[in-house]
C-alpha cells in the first residue's frame, strides 16, 4: 500500500530539522520569531517538503507551536514547567545514582568517568556542545542500572526537544556547568554510600535548576 519514501528526502529532513534544532539552541531563532517552511526552504535552496517535515517533526516533540497560517514558532515554557521539568530529573536520576553507588561496579564506574573526563575536551562554552555533553554525562549515569524502562524515561524527558528547548531558553545568562561539579558528582557515586549519591545527584540537579531559573 505504501511506497517507502526516498533515503535522500528522509536525510534532507533530518539535516533541516538538526539546523532548525541548532539554531533554536544556540538562540539564533527568537522566541516569537515566525518560521515560514516556503522562507526556509528558499534559505537552504531545497524544496518545501523536507522543511515541512522536519518543523512538523519539531511540534509533535513540544519545540514549536503552529503560528498563523503555514508558519511555527518556538513554544514558550512556563516556570511551572521547568520546575516539573526538573522534578521529573531527580527522581528518575536521583535512583540511577543510588542505584550505581549500590553496585559499585568498576566498569559502570569506568564508563562514567569516560563520560566526565570528555567534558573536559569540549567547548562548554558553545550552549549546544554544553547541552550534548551534559545530557551524555547523565544518560550514561542512568544507562548503567541497566534498566530500559528508566532510560526511556530519561530519553522522553531529555530527548524531548521539551527539554532541550527549556536548556536554551533558561540558559539566557551563558553560564555553563563547570567540569568540576560532574568531578563532585562521579566522586560520590564511586565512594559514598547509596543515600549519600542519591542526595548528590538531587543537590546537583537543583542547582541546575535555580542556575537556569536565574538566567531566565
Amino acid at each position: 500500500m505504501f511506497k517507502q519514501a526516498p533515503v535522500i528526502q528522509s536525510r534532507l529532513a533530518d539535516d533541516v530539522y538538526e539546523q532548525i534544532l541548532s539554531a533554536i539552541v544556540n538562540g539564533d531563532i527568537a522566541p516569537g520569531e515566525r518560521l515560514i517552511q516556503e522562507k526556509i526552504a528558499s534559505q537552504i535552496n531545497i524544496s518545501r517538503t523536507p522543511v515541512r517535515e522536519a518543523l512538523l517533526r519539531l511540534e509533535q516533540e513540544g519545540i514549536l507551536e503552529i503560528s498563523g497560517r503555514k508558519g511555527f514558532s518556538i513554544r514558550e515554557i512556563s516556570e511551572d514547567e521547568v520546575r516539573q521539568v526538573y522534578a521529573v530529573r531527580e527522581a528518575i536520576e536521583g535512583y540511577a545514582a543510588r542505584q550505581v553507588a549500590e553496585q559499585k561496579d568498576p566498569e559502570q564506574l569506568a564508563a562514567i568517568k569516560r563520560a566526565v573526563d570528555a567534558e573536559l575536551e569540549e567547548d562548554i562554552t558553545d550552549v549546544q556542545v554544553d547541552f550534548r555533553v551534559n545530557r551524555a554525562i547523565h544518560r550514561t549515569i542512568v544507562e548503567q542500572t541497566g534498566n530500559p524502562m528508566l532510560l526511556d524515561m530519561f530519553d522522553r524527558i531529555w530527548g524531548r526537544s521539551v527539554s532541550l528547548c527549556l536548556f536554551a531558553a533558561t540558559r539566557s545568562d551563558g553560564t555553563p556547568i563547570e567540569p568540576i561539579e560532574h568531578k563532585a558528582l562521579f566522586t560520590a557515586l564511586s565512594t559514598a554510600d547509596p543515600d549519600t549519591a542519591q542526595k548528590a545527584m538531587i543537590d546537583h540537579i537543583r542547582d541546575g535548576l535555580e542556575r537556569n531559573l536565574k538566567g531566565a
